[in-house]
C-alpha cells in the first residue's frame, strides 16, 4: 500500500465529526479510493454507529469496509480546530487516520493496518513526532515509516 503526501491533509476546518467524514469521503473520491463517495460516508457512519472510534490524545481512526471503496487507503488529516468525539479521555479530536478497505481486502490487511496504526498511537513520541511536523511529505514518510506502509 502506499501513503504519500496527497494522502494528508492540513488545517482541516470543518464543525463535526460528520462534516469531517463528508470531508474525507469527497476527498478520497478526489484521490482515488473510491468512485462513490457517498456509499463510502455511510460506511463510515455506520462503523461509527457501532463503535465510537474516537482513542485518546486527539486521535481517531474512523474505518470503512465496503464496496464503495476501490483499493486500500488512509488518509490522514490535522483538523484546524478541534471537534467533538466520543474518544477514551473525553477530550476531543484533532488528528485523524481514515482507513478503507474494499471488502476483498477486509480480512489480513485490514487487521493489519489497524495493528500497525494503533500500535503506533500508543507510542508518545509518534505522537508528538506527528504533531510536529508540518510538510505533507515529511508527514507522508513518517507515517509511511512508522506504520509499514508498503508491506500492507
Amino acid at each position: 500500500m502506499r501513503f504519500e503526501k496527497e494522502d494528508v491533509l492540513l488545517n482541516v476546518n470543518v464543525d463535526n465529526k460528520e462534516s469531517l467524514l463528508e470531508e474525507l469521503s469527497k476527498y478520497a473520491q478526489k484521490i482515488g479510493f473510491t468512485k462513490d463517495p457517498e456509499g463510502l460516508l455511510g460506511s463510515f457512519k455506520k462503523r461509527e454507529e457501532v463503535y465510537s472510534t474516537g482513542l485518546q490524545d486527539g486521535f481517531a481512526i474512523p474505518h470503512a469496509k465496503s464496496e464503495a471503496v476501490e483499493k486500500v487507503g488512509i488518509i490522514y488529516a490535522r483538523l484546524e480546530k478541534p471537534i467533538e468525539w466520543k474518544t477514551y479521555d473525553n477530550k476531543p479530536v484533532t488528528d485523524v487516520f481514515a482507513l478503507m478497505v474494499p471488502p476483498k481486502n477486509a480480512g489480513n490487511t485490514h487487521l493489519k493496518m489497524l495493528a500497525n496504526l494503533s500500535t503506533a498511537l500508543l507510542e508518545d513520541d509518534f505522537k508528538k513526532d506527528l504533531k510536529s511536523l508540518n510538510d505533507p511529505e515529511k508527514i507522508a514518510n513518517y507515517i509511511s515509516k512508522k506504520i509499514g506502509a508498503n508491506e500492507l
